[in-house]
């Protein structure tokens, strides 16, 4: 009895000392408290029928993509989107795609039931010259103001690339 005791014990202790809180803040997870963010409980440690696993952390980036990572999300200053638990003898791309399989699967059944339409909808009318003008103005201008208010360099990249892009359009238009 006393030797069952011991195993746990050696078991459990080192994955609470590892374990770090998780706080929701607003829509979002992270390992990091925020102001007003309340810690969730953690279940990324949680075995699958009694077999170890390993976690594999869904991380969005922030540029907005989605990568998958064997470290805390946190720690590769990105945020945490989801988390999976998959078998710990696999390759690590085999543990990607048993995780993808996982999160697809979890997404076909929340996602929300498609509309089947008797009779086509109309098409939207395509906007006007002046319309479509206006917009890629709008655009250029908000634009410069996001390259002024400044940021990191791979943003400001983006930044200039979709302005090129904008007058591209427009001088294509003849605007």
């Amino acid at each position: 009895m006393h030797f069952l005791l011991a195993l746990a014990a050696a078991f459990l202790l080192p994955a609470a000392a590892t374990a770090q809180p998780i706080y929701r803040c607003g829509n979002t997870y992270s390992q990091e408290a925020c102001k007003g963010g309340k810690v969730v409980e953690d279940k990324t440690t949680t075995l699958h029928s009694g077999h170890s696993g390993s976690t594999v952390y869904l991380c969005k980036g922030h540029g907005g993509g989605l990568f998958w990572s064997s470290a805390q999300c946190g720690q590769q200053n990105a945020f945490l989107e989801r988390t999976e638990t998959v078998p710990s003898g696999l390759p690590w791309d085999q543990k990607v795609a048993q995780a993808e399989a996982q999160w697809r699967k979890t997404q076909r059944n929340t996602a929300a039931p498609t509309v089947v339409y008797q009779n086509r909808p109309a098409q939207p009318a395509e906007p006007s010259k002046k319309q479509a003008c206006d917009g890629l103005e709008e655009r250029v201008r908000a634009l410069d103001s996001m390259g002024r208010a400044g940021s990191q360099y791979y943003d400001l990249d983006w930044v200039r690339r979709e302005r090129k892009t904008a007058r591209d359009e427009q001088f294509r238009l003849k605007c």
